[in-house]
C-alpha cells in the first residue's frame, strides 16, 4: 500500500497573469509526479496572499485545488507557514506562481526525497538552460558554497522557489 503523499503549496500576491498557467501546469502533472515519485496522492493548496487583482477569483474556478485566502498581505513566509499547517502531505512541496518553475519536476524530487530519507530537497534552476542573469548566477553561485560549506552537502541554487520537505522534520 501507498505510504506518502503530496501538498503543492503555491503562495501568490497580485499573480493574475500567471497563477491560473501555474496552476493548470501543477494539475496536468499530477500524474507524473504520482508515476515518477510513487506518492498516492497530490494535493494542490494557493495561497493568496493579500492580493488586490484577480488572483483568487482565477484560482476558484480551478476544481481539485484548495484556496486559502489572507484578508491583508501578511508576506511570502506566512503564507508558506499557512500552506504547510493546512495541507496533508508527508512531503510538502513550494513553488512559486510565476510559473518560472515547472511543477513535473516534483516527481524526480519527491523521489529523492523518499528514497534518500531527505528532510530537504531544493530543485535547481541552474541547469543548462537557465535564463538567470550571471550577476545574480554568481551571488546565488556564492551564497550556495558558503551553504554547502555548513550543511556539508553541494547545494547549487539556494534561492530556488521549488523545494520538498518531509513534515516530519
Amino acid at each position: 500500500s501507498c505510504t506518502h503523499t503530496l501538498t503543492i503549496v503555491i503562495p501568490a500576491l497580485n499573480e493574475e497573469e500567471a497563477v491560473g498557467g501555474t496552476v493548470r501546469a501543477c494539475l496536468e502533472a499530477i500524474p507524473q509526479i504520482k508515476q515518477e515519485s510513487g506518492v498516492c496522492d497530490v494535493e494542490l493548496i494557493v495561497v493568496n496572499d493579500g492580493s488586490t487583482d484577480r488572483t483568487g477569483e482565477i484560482v476558484r474556478a480551478f476544481e481539485n485545488v484548495r484556496l486559502i485566502e489572507f484578508e491583508r498581505n501578511r508576506g511570502y513566509g506566512a503564507a508558506l507557514m499557512e500552506g504547510f499547517r493546512q495541507g496533508s502531505g508527508s512531503y510538502v512541496a513550494f513553488l512559486d506562481a510565476d510559473g518560472t518553475c515547472d511543477p513535473r519536476m516534483f516527481g524526480e524530487l519527491t523521489r529523492t526525497a523518499i528514497e534518500e530519507h531527505a528532510d530537504v530537497v531544493l530543485g535547481s534552476r541552474l541547469g543548462p538552460e537557465s535564463q538567470m542573469p550571471a550577476v545574480r548566477r554568481l551571488g546565488n553561485h556564492l551564497f550556495a558554497i558558503l551553504l554547502g560549506l555548513l550543511c556539508g552537502k553541494s547545494i547549487s541554487d539556494t534561492a530556488s522557489g521549488m523545494r520538498v520537505i518531509r513534515r516530519e522534520a
